[in-house]
């Protein structure tokens, strides 16, 4: 069996694969391999994420960061909280209670005071791919030198990781969760009847869940989102964004009606893989837009689809 074939071969118990896929698409989470390959991997939607907010959406996040927080009054001169940020942050925290960890108010200064700390070395503090060449105090593994928001693959490789500058997230704004629920099917009560061949004419359309199309960076806590102007990720330790995952279920759900019926007329159906690519590439399109717009300082909240 050819390697670019293996990518079809999915292992349902685990919903992954292990070869490159050449040729064919994806739609699972899945660990990759730590090579020289592996910022390159089509699979790879951090170093996807990374690339896309780099090269056409810088404007997003070099903005002057410095000046929106101190006219939001959220720090002061040098760069240290205000009592309205910590207004905010003590409003915030009834809302942990259905987070995975309980996060303290001393939590939320260790991360406040990291992502200051790169915000006060001037206006491109947390500006995507700027290098700082000193390190964060008290900690080890931040030499300097290396691209803010870069992903992090070891020690030799990659950038510093998900806290560096600030807490952060490469989000998929189509979920890897709604698609296995609503298009691939699940089987679980209210979900959809599991179907194969749902699964291999997605990926023969070569539609990728990890494509830069359908990438994001976000800010993970909601501190920093408001100074950046977009929606926060999962913050406060909430392991899930479910009120922005339901708001896709109709949407997906006729996608794979279509798919259905499509297979079911058709033995060849070739402009269906065409038909399944853009669909899904313009829904991505349309879900960047609307998470662009979304209020800052709170977690992603539902699309309109």
């Amino acid at each position: 069996m050819a390697s670019s074939d293996n990518h079809l071969a999915w292992d349902p118990k685990t919903l992954n694969h292990t070869d490159r896929p050449s040729g064919f698409g994806c739609l699972w989470r899945h660990t990759l391999t730590d090579n020289t390959g592996w910022s390159s991997h089509p699979c790879n939607h951090m170093s996807n994420g990374y690339k896309v907010s780099l090269a056409e959406r810088s404007a997003l996040y070099n903005k002057d960061h410095q000046k929106i927080a101190q006219r939001m009054r959220l720090v002061g001169e040098d760069f240290g909280l205000r009592s309205k940020a910590l207004k905010r942050t003590w409003r915030r925290f009834p809302d942990s209670a259905g987070s995975k960890r309980k996060l303290t108010l001393s939590d939320f200064f260790k991360k406040a005071r990291s992502s200051l700390y790169w915000l006060s070395r001037g206006p491109e503090g947390w500006h995507i791919g700027a290098k700082h060449l000193s390190p964060v105090p008290n900690q080890r593994l931040k030499i300097g030198g290396r691209p803010q928001f870069q992903p992090r693959q070891n020690n030799l490789q990659g950038g510093y990781g998900a806290f560096y500058p600030y807490e952060h997230n490469y989000h998929h704004l189509i979920p890897i969760g709604a698609v296995e629920e609503w298009v691939v099917g699940n089987g679980s009560p209210g979900g959809t009847t599991r179907s194969d061949q749902v699964v291999k004419i997605i990926l023969i359309s070569r539609w990728n869940i990890h494509n830069e199309k359908n990438m994001i960076l976000l800010p993970q806590q909601e501190f920093e989102s408001l100074i950046v102007g977009l929606p926060a990720h999962c913050p406060w330790g909430v392991p899930k964004h479910a009120v922005y995952q339901a708001s896709l279920e109709d949407r997906l759900r006729k996608l794979r009606k279509m798919i259905d019926k499509e297979l079911r007329q058709k033995e060849h159906p070739k402009e269906i893989k065409v038909a399944i690519l853009n669909d899904l590439n313009a829904l991505s399109e349309t879900l960047l837009e609307q998470v662009k717009t979304m209020p800052a300082g709170a977690q992603l909240t539902a699309v309109i689809l």
